[in-house]
């Protein structure tokens, strides 16, 4: 066992830098608010779901006791999550929950407040959980007391808090975090930066006997063997400990929803200070789902999602699916009212964006499992802003298991700005979870001030951004020449030259691809054989004008249909094709507003090979490809390369 040097020369560097520690403490103190414990109590209603209501800790939630903590600790150890000392690292999950939880203490008030009822708390001793040998620990022990006294109960001098009284699996677990850098790494952490090495001088067992001797220490009766072990009582299940753990103020008639109570409410109404959305009313399988999300890592793991990290460690709580089932159920029937606007934003110019989102969505908001979309309908403006945040800038979306994240994720990068977020987040706001989309009467929604009240929008869909060609086909057919020789005279392509029929094909679609080649992100892996082959050809076009030029005379093509090549089972390709309907429609001819090409008269091996694409990444992976990005999603829904043949089977039964 490695020992520090606390002799000599050693010692005489400790002192210096506790007499340096010591003078920023009392500095510290003297500039820190006196706490209100009367006001802290109702701020440490948050803190009651993980820490209990008298601080005793709950290992379910991987929360510590905290009741008999030194006062100048707890204070400043909040003030490190708020700040971001603490907590902002990847490995640090609970650390990271913790700090989300902090930043709500707006003002330095508030946490001398929290503090001060923290200091009047009492609990009893936590029983031991670990096995370790307790005289091996005490020799390594030490180095410890030192600083944190013989008798584990700190020293303010030397900026040591009380380590006796604490579980033995939290102190395992900050010892852990300080070896791998997940606590005293950052430059401004100085003191968390003294005890890193401390805990990198010990492996596995120093760490678990160490553990078990500091526990022992409060409360506990002499050392008279060499080994503790953990208590042999059975375990009692997650529901009865946490019943067993929740004050009456948060109890539910569902035990493991006490856990989210503190954020989202007794009824699911949510709370907007704690970033925690309304859930009631919301579809029981996108609340599994997304509780599996997190539970796998699949959401909650990117370090600028504070809130998703934070439900990450929330979702363990559960330990299978029998208990998400519990929850799940449990939240069906809560029942909450409708959140309050918040942002100001562009009615009208909300809906008209709203137009790509309803396909999936619905024009009420509603969702469709089918699609895998959830109910937006009832969620809080600032929720539905933080989410398209979150996917525009690749915190939700990225993951390349979040099949349905990734579908969302160009949809809001389509958005340009915070106003269009805005805009589109006031529209959203405004649905009354009847199915049916509002009237519009203002431009403007206003902090609980929207007008949705008389004129007939109805739900007809609104064309955005629709793009006109503005081309000559005059122009276009002598242009067209260097196409004939793959696509032929008539457009009708040609397999034997991998080229696929374009004649009856949109002349937005047209322009949009073509520009996609020239601009390189069509045709420019190594993987994409005719991609590359198409490339140059574009770049013979000489501007912007040329292409619509071109993309005009191909709409005056009228190139034969191919019989199909490929041995599909059109029926079973029918119930594959019902993704495909909220953008391309149920027959197939696309939709502009959604950026969705026509499908019929395109070749069924033409379609299988563009599926694969996107499905290998070899198309839709380039950032600037947004539409793309939308069908390499709906492309990896699709099993295998039969799947693929099924789906292009029914779309050329469309054609009769």
């Amino acid at each position: 066992m490695y020992h520090f040097d606390l002799s000599g020369a050693g010692m005489k560097k400790l002192l210096k830098s506790s007499i340096l520690l010591f003078g920023f403490s009392l500095l510290s103190a003297n500039c820190w608010a006196e706490g209100d414990p009367v006001r802290g109590k109702s701020l440490f209603g948050i803190c009651v779901a993980c820490h209990g209501a008298n601080g005793e800790g709950k290992q379910i939630n991987n929360a510590p006791r905290i009741s008999g903590q030194q006062d100048w600790y707890v204070e400043r150890q909040l003030i490190n999550y708020r700040d971001g000392i603490r907590g902002v690292h990847i490995d640090d999950i609970t650390g990271m929950q913790m700090r989300s939880i902090a930043i709500t203490l707006k003002k330095d008030q508030d946490i001398a407040d929290v503090t001060a009822y923290v200091s009047t708390l009492q609990s009893e001793t936590p029983k031991a959980t670990m096995e370790g040998d307790l005289v091996a620990g005490k020799n390594a022990y030490a180095t410890c007391a030192a600083c944190h006294g013989a008798d584990g109960k700190g020293n303010k001098a030397l900026n040591a808090p009380k380590i006796a009284g604490l579980q033995d699996w939290y102190i395992a677990r900050q010892l852990n975090h300080f070896k791998i850098g997940a606590r005293g790494r950052l430059k401004n952490d100085t003191i968390g930066q003294q005890m890193r090495p401390m805990a990198m001088a010990l492996d596995e067992d120093a760490i678990n006997n160490l553990a078990v001797y500091i526990a022992s220490l409060e409360g506990a009766p002499a050392i008279s063997s060499a080994v503790a072990v953990a208590s042999s009582e059975s375990q009692p299940s997650m529901s009865d400990m946490m019943a067993a753990a929740t004050p009456a103020s948060l109890n539910t008639s569902e035990p493991l929803y006490a856990t989210c109570t503190a954020c989202h409410g007794e009824n699911g109404e949510g709370k907007q200070w704690l970033g925690a959305p309304k859930i009631s009313g919301q579809h029981d399988w996108y609340l599994k789902r997304q509780l599996k999300n997190w539970q796998d890592g699949i959401r909650g793991t990117h370090p600028k999602d504070v809130y998703g990290i934070q439900m990450r460690s929330m979702s363990m709580v559960m330990a299978n699916d029998q208990e998400i089932d519990k929850v799940v159920s449990y939240i069906g029937g809560l029942n909450s009212p409708k959140p309050p606007a918040t942002i100001k934003g562009d009615l009208q110019a909300g809906q008209n964006l709203y137009a790509t989102c309803v396909a999936c969505h619905g024009p009420g908001g509603m969702g469709n499992k089918a699609l895998n979309s959830p109910k937006i309908a009832g969620l809080p403006d600032w929720y539905v802003a933080r989410q398209l945040w979150g996917f525009k800038n690749g915190h939700r979306g990225e993951n390349p298991r979040d099949v349905y994240g990734q579908q969302m994720r160009p949809m809001a990068m389509a958005l340009p700005d915070e106003e269009a977020i805005n805009n589109i987040s006031a529209y959203i706001a405004t649905f009354d979870g009847s199915g049916e989309a509002p009237a519009i009467t203002t431009t403007v929604a206003a902090s609980g001030t929207t007008d949705a009240s008389s004129a007939d929008t109805g739900a007809k869909a609104v064309t955005v951004a629709a793009v006109s060609s503005g081309g000559s086909a005059e122009a276009g057919a002598a242009l067209y020449t260097t196409c004939i020789a793959c696509h032929g005279a008539d457009g009708a392509g040609n397999q034997a030259l991998n080229s696929p029929r374009i004649a009856g094909q949109s002349a937005w679609y047209l322009t949009n691809q073509l520009k996609g080649f020239k601009a390189g992100y069509r045709g420019s892996k190594p993987e994409d054989i005719y991609g590359m082959q198409m490339r140059p050809m574009s770049m013979t076009l000489a501007d912007d004008q040329a292409i619509a030029n071109v993309a005009a005379y191909i709409t005056t093509l009228n190139g034969a249909v191919s019989p199909a090549t490929l041995d599909g089972n059109a029926e079973a390709g029918k119930g594959l094709y019902v993704t495909c309907v909220a953008c391309h429609g149920a027959d197939g001819k696309g939709n502009e507003a959604l950026k969705s090409p026509n499908l019929i008269g395109l070749q069924d091996w033409y379609v299988v090979r563009q599926l694969q694409n996107f499905k290998a990444g070899i198309r839709g992976t380039h950032p600037e490809d947004i539409n793309g990005q939308t069908m390499r999603p709906m492309s990896m829904t699709l099993a295998d390369d039969k799947a693929m043949k099924d789906v292009a089977a029914y779309i050329i039964s469309l054609r009769k």
